[in-house]
């Protein structure tokens, strides 16, 4: 919708009584109208009157009372999130909320395409804590589809620090996810400083993640077993976050980010099945840093009849962390882990002495094998074990080749495993594998660009919403 304005044309002195008449009635109208226009803003507060183009500022020096214009800023984040869903809800446009620098103590939940953003891009001077809240920012249900959540310290939350809850297309980029985990609910099953739950075709990229105290890093599908809500506790009920509903997580990118120190609990990076007919598939970890967490990465099926397939972990750097470098398992009856790929990655003083493992394939539970595990053109340095096969009901068809075992490895491969010799013209394959991950990812990147650029078209000039929050 746009206003424009209406000028009255100057009338005649000599126009006679007529045009009188409507001169009189067009000056009762305009003060009718000014009349409406003053009593609706006695009762609708300026607070509500947004900035052009549906972009909100938002600073500590700000008001709560202000219009969120630039000049004009609210002081917290959810007062702006919440004109900005008054904003999505009559004009069908992504708004943005751009978050000057300071410390912000609340927890932020949205459930539109929304563009949140850190006005400097330094995550190092806009910083949302979240002490004694469930989460510090999260993006929840289909209607968040698009959204961006980038440029902030996330710190303090008793559970995640950014949580993407059955969505699609979301981008968390350039954040410092620190020191969450304080107070983890009782019930969740994946409660990582970043968390992706019942989402596909998302990216995290270029986080660091550091300090927290239940991991790093997660996917995970959503539906009856919700492994990131407890309808019981705080992360239910009076937390902003809705129940989840039946969604795979498919298709993420998790790449270039910076997972380190992660402790006491749990691991750096997880893909994860909890619920049936949904599962983890098609997931790519790619050029990470994961250095001294409790455990390193997880691919998993976690409960009965559940699905772990094609998931790919490529070019990273693992270090340093608990249990293994990769683990590679199911858990139960019925699971199905297979087609996952360990490629290009450099293991180096992975495990729990005296036992350091590169790369796990298998679990504790025998029930059903890992299958189909490709590992190749790794290397390995200071392990006991590079590749490690459990049992051979653990896992089948474990393929290895083109891998590199330092002489610090003592054993480079145990267990039943079909071994290749990686040829020219393998390697030319492996390097068009690649290649491919590599084009998915810039495509990703660019499709994102290009989504981002055509949301800065003009937006239409904002009035009022009707009624205030």
């Amino acid at each position: 919708m746009q206003f424009h304005s209406v000028g009255l044309r100057s009338i005649n002195k000599g126009t006679g009584s007529k045009s009188k008449n409507v001169f009189l009635t067009l000056s009762l109208i305009l003060v009718l109208l000014s009349s409406i226009v003053g009593a609706i803003r006695l009762f609708v507060p300026s607070a509500f009157a947004s900035s052009t183009a549906g972009v909100y500022y938002v600073s500590p020096a700000g008001s709560n009372s202000n219009n969120g214009s630039i000049t004009r800023p609210f002081a917290t984040i959810s007062k702006a999130v919440a004109n900005a869903t008054w904003y999505y809800s009559k004009y069908a446009t992504e708004p943005t909320v751009l978050i000057g620098p300071g410390t912000y103590n609340e927890a932020v939940v949205f459930g539109i395409p929304l563009k949140l953003m850190s006005e400097s891009g330094q995550p190092a001077n806009t910083i949302v804590n979240a002490s004694g809240l469930a989460n510090g920012i999260a993006a929840v249900n289909a209607t968040s589809a698009g959204s961006v959540i980038e440029g902030f310290t996330v710190e303090s939350a008793n559970n995640h620090g950014i949580f993407v809850q059955d969505s699609s297309n979301v981008r968390v980029e350039n954040n410092v996810a620190s020191n969450n985990g304080l107070k983890v609910q009782g019930g969740l099953g994946e409660d990582k400083a970043i968390q992706l739950t019942g989402t596909s075709n998302s990216i995290v990229a270029g986080n660091t993640v550091v300090g927290n105290l239940y991991g790093g890093i997660g996917i995970a599908d959503d539906g009856p077993v919700d492994p990131s809500w407890n309808a019981t506790g705080t992360q239910g009920p009076g937390s902003g976050i809705p129940a989840g509903s039946a969604n795979p997580g498919n298709n993420d990118l998790i790449s270039g980010n910076s997972v380190t120190n992660n402790r006491p609990n749990h691991c750096a990076i997880v893909v994860s099945s909890y619920d049936q007919n949904e599962g983890v598939s098609n997931n790519i970890l790619s050029g990470n840093v994961v250095v001294d967490n409790q455990n390193g990465v997880i691919i998993a099926a976690d409960l009965p009849n559940t699905i772990a397939v094609n998931n790919t972990v490529i070019g990273n750097q693992i270090l340093g962390n608990g249990e293994g470098g990769v683990v590679v398992h199911s858990n139960a009856a019925g699971d199905v882990v297979k087609g996952n790929s360990i490629m290009n990655n450099v293991f180096d003083s992975n495990g729990y002495p005296p036992t350091l493992e590169g790369i796990i394939v298998g679990g504790d539970d025998k029930v059903v094998p890992a299958q189909n595990t490709l590992i190749m053109d790794n290397t390995f340095e200071e392990e006991a074990i590079g590749i490690d096969v459990l049992c051979a009901t653990c896992a089948t068809n474990t393929t290895v080749g083109g891998n590199i075992f330092e002489a610090s490895v003592t054993t480079p491969t145990n267990g039943t495993v079909t071994t290749i010799t990686v040829s020219t013209s393998n390697s030319q394959a492996q390097t068009a594998t690649y290649l491919s991950y590599a084009a998915i990812a810039v495509a990703i990147v660019l499709g994102g660009v290009a989504v981002f650029l055509a949301r800065r078209r003009p937006t239409p000039t904002v009035t009022a919403p009707p009624t205030s929050k």
